[in-house]
């Protein structure tokens, strides 16, 4: 790969993937969540990309999805945390009720919170990310056509045009930084997946074991 080491790949792309993220969530905690998920990916298939351009559109396509998708509002833990059935699941491994840390509101974040998550996607990866609308529909996996209609919708809906949110944008940027060892970091929530899924693995097995134990007692 002409782009070299998946490590200087972190060292030179992660700031900006966050930053995405970060414009994506409006949570500083959900943002390195997404990233992370979005590097331990890449670098499991680093060896399809041909450059660091290649890499970092992928790990993009991947921060939105996780954003967008309807899996992003259903993560175990976060639910265990309030099941009363359920709450001693929170000694598996991987189960543990996530932080926030949202970043000072502002009359920007409140207006995208209200968006719809794909929209949003749509003005931050046009906007606050800088893509053309090209490029925004590639990360979207949208027709251009479908984009450009959106981002009409989206400024809007937020009663601004494209450069005066894109330096709103990135002023709320600046608020978040990446983890001092990005690289260990990736490393250390590779094996926090590992330990979450052998905890879903634990989970299940003691919910079969308890279907069991009744069925033979009945």
């Amino acid at each position: 790969m002409s782009a070299g080491s998946f490590e200087e790949f972190v060292t030179d792309r992660s700031a900006g993937l966050l930053r995405t993220a970060y414009l994506l969530t409006g949570d500083r905690v959900e943002a390195r969540d997404l990233l992370q998920g979005a590097l331990i990916t890449t670098e499991q298939a680093w060896g399809r990309f041909d450059d660091q351009d290649a890499a970092t559109a992928s790990a993009r396509r991947q921060l939105v999805a996780a954003h967008t998708s309807w899996r992003r509002v259903s993560r175990v833990g976060d639910l265990l945390g309030d099941s009363p059935v359920l709450a001693n699941a929170v000694g598996f491994p991987g189960f543990a009720r996530r932080p926030t840390d949202p970043g000072p509101p502002d009359e920007v974040s409140t207006a995208l919170a209200r968006l719809a998550p794909q929209l949003r996607a749509t003005l931050v990866l046009r906007y606050g990310t800088g893509l053309s609308v090209a490029d925004t529909a590639d990360a979207l996996g949208s027709p251009v056509d479908t984009v450009t209609g959106a981002i009409a919708r989206g400024l809007d809906a937020l009663g601004t045009d494209g450069p005066r949110l894109a330096s709103s944008l990135a002023l709320r940027a600046e608020q978040v930084t990446t983890p001092d060892d990005a690289l260990r970091w990736v490393r250390e929530g590779a094996r926090d997946r590992r330990s979450h899924r052998l905890g879903l693995l634990a989970l299940a097995a003691v919910l079969v074991a308890i279907v069991v134990l009744v069925a033979l007692s009945l």
